[in-house]
């Protein structure tokens, strides 16, 4: 049911001119025989005095981004491209849809692009290896869900090192379920050598090993949550219930980029905060906005975005979980560790955006949520 792709650019452009009007006064002649000289002093005054009453010209700011379209992923960059809310920021945005993610971090490092979203563990991975990268927001959390047969679904109500020992647990290596359910555990105090980890290629795999028994239970992530429950199955934990917030796909840019154009990184980061409350707030125009290009059959983006659940949509760059699940990734060898991780996640971008939008929408439910939440994970 679901459809992957590579879409091709798609381009906006805004222009904002603020011109100031001038005023004008009359000057008396010196004489009856200075009129033209008088004219001349009037029209003089009477012309926009633009050094002193018009404001600059201020052209957009042109960003090349990324973002997929066939997963709801990254719905926050899409809704602020589709509702012009890059625009209203002072960006000339060009989103491009493709859902690669080394491709699209390596793009960025070549200066082909200048925002990226990607999964948590590909970035991170960039950044363990070297790459001077610099997260500044969020695009979703949560979303994975352990399956099982319906007839073994009572040998997993908990799960914990002794519903798991001995078991075998079908996972994408190095993918946020992955990580997330081991993390999980071994903050538990799990032995995770008494769990035997199948790592298969792809959910598909995962799906068709829990149907033939070759796998105890499978880690799928959304995109493949209804196709899974279609074909039989049905799920027993949404990690998330395990740990709330953990991240998915974050926002993010290189060091360069960043200082050298910090106010656009803000203000793309304040676009897609809009977004986010849109998303709030208005089901109708958010599902209008994203079938203009999202490659997801209407049912499913309805589902997946509100009715389904345990998913998340947070712009927040989220210290406090992204790095907690680097720390995991280290703690299970996926990572080397050897870099000051907190040198790589700014939050300040996003509490200045945020706090403009309070400023501007005081009353803003959404706005106020969010804040409550930085100041307790972007410290």
């Amino acid at each position: 049911m679901k459809r992957k792709i590579v879409i091709t650019l798609l381009t906006a452009a805004l222009t904002v001119s603020l011109v100031a009007c001038g005023s004008s006064a009359s000057a008396p002649a010196a004489d009856n025989n200075s009129t033209a000289a008088a004219e001349e002093t009037a029209a003089a005054e009477e012309s926009p005095a633009t050094d002193e009453a018009s404001e600059e010209a201020k052209e957009p700011v042109a960003l090349r981004a990324v973002a997929y379209n066939s997963i709801v992923a990254h719905l926050d960059s899409i809704i602020a491209k589709e509702a012009g809310y890059y625009e209203e920021e002072g960006l000339d945005v060009t989103m491009n849809y493709n859902n690669s993610n080394p491709d699209n971090i390596q793009a960025l490092l070549e200066d082909k692009l200048d925002l990226v979203s990607a999964g948590s563990t590909a970035v991170l991975n960039f950044i363990d290896q070297g790459a001077d990268i610099v997260i500044i927001g969020g695009q979703m959390t949560e979303g994975v869900a352990l399956y099982s047969l319906p007839e073994r679904a009572d040998e997993f109500k908990e799960i914990n090192e002794a519903s798991l020992a001995g078991k075998k647990v079908g996972v994408t290596r190095m993918q946020t379920g992955d990580i997330a359910l081991r993390k999980i555990l071994s903050d538990q105090g799990a032995d995770l050598s008494k769990i035997e980890f199948v790592e298969l290629d792809s959910p598909a795999t995962i799906i068709e090993a829990v149907k033939k028994g070759e796998v105890d239970i499978g880690s799928l992530y959304m995109t493949f949550r209804e196709t899974a429950e279609l074909q039989g199955l049905t799920p027993v934990c949404h990690l998330d219930e395990l740990w709330p917030g953990y991240t998915c796909c974050r926002l993010f840019t290189t060091r360069d980029k960043l200082n050298a154009n910090r106010d656009a990184y803000v203000a793309a980061v304040k676009a897609n905060i809009k977004a986010y409350s849109l998303i709030q707030q208005d089901r109708e125009k958010t599902l209008e906005l994203a079938k203009h290009v999202m490659e997801i059959e209407d049912d499913i983006l309805t589902s997946q975005v509100y009715d389904y659940g345990h998913l998340g949509l947070n712009p927040s760059p989220d210290v406090k979980n992204i790095t907690k699940f680097y720390e995991a990734m280290v703690e299970i060898g996926y990572a080397q560790g050897g870099i000051d991780f907190s040198e790589h996640v700014d939050a300040s971008l996003y509490i200045e955006a945020l706090d403009e939008l309070l400023a501007e929408e005081p009353d803003n439910e959404v706005y106020k949520q969010l804040k409550t939440e930085s100041d307790q994970n972007n410290k």
